[in-house]
């Protein structure tokens, strides 16, 4: 066996997570350059992102119990705990709509607040993970996804604040071996 048939679930060094408008071309390989419309989230923290495949599904059996057809009911969905707080997280986050900015001025920096009266906003974008493990790349990638939960978020003196997130979606998975033809 292959040492790269065993892989860690590393991020890459920097920019790891990022997101664009929805239908956003996903990119081929984990080694493609990320550009516009892509913008970076932030950092993920070193817990790393969970991926569900599937979602809920549903079966139809007959009388004698034979399954007559299979139905998802729920997408799959990447759990994401994010540890920049930054306008374009929060923007990611908890919706651009919810977020507002204010300039600097004489009596303070720049504000950035977040409404959370209406909840998460249900805009749908693409989101892209990147990760890398030696020579292999790794990314999970979805062209139409959306923020479903927020789990509690801690402000604690000893630790970053984690800002723990749902994004559920068409997930893609795609490795890359890294080893090129010439």
């Amino acid at each position: 066996m292959a040492t790269n048939d065993v892989n860690l679930g590393l991020g890459k060094v920097s920019g790891m997570f990022f997101h664009a408008p929805t239908g956003s071309a996903i990119p081929v390989s984990p080694f493609d350059e990320m550009s516009a419309p892509w913008k970076e989230v932030g950092y993920v923290s070193e817990d790393g992102p969970s991926w569900t495949p599937y979602g809920s599904t549903e079966v139809i059996r007959d009388w004698s119990r034979t399954l007559r057809r299979r139905f998802a009911t729920e997408k799959g969905s990447v759990s994401v705990p994010v540890i920049s707080t930054t306008g374009e997280s929060l923007k990611t986050i908890f919706g651009a709509a919810n977020v507002s900015t204010t300039a600097a001025s004489s009596t303070h920096g720049e504000l950035t607040t977040v409404n959370t009266e209406t909840g998460p906003d249900s805009t749908k974008e693409a989101f892209v993970l990147l990760g890398q493990d030696g020579e292999d790349g790794l990314m999970l990638a979805t062209e139409s996804g959306m923020v479903t939960d927020i789990s509690e978020v801690g402000f604690a003196p000893n630790g970053a604040i984690v800002w723990s997130i749902t994004i559920e979606g068409d997930w893609k998975f795609v490795k890359d071996n890294g080893q090129k033809t010439s």
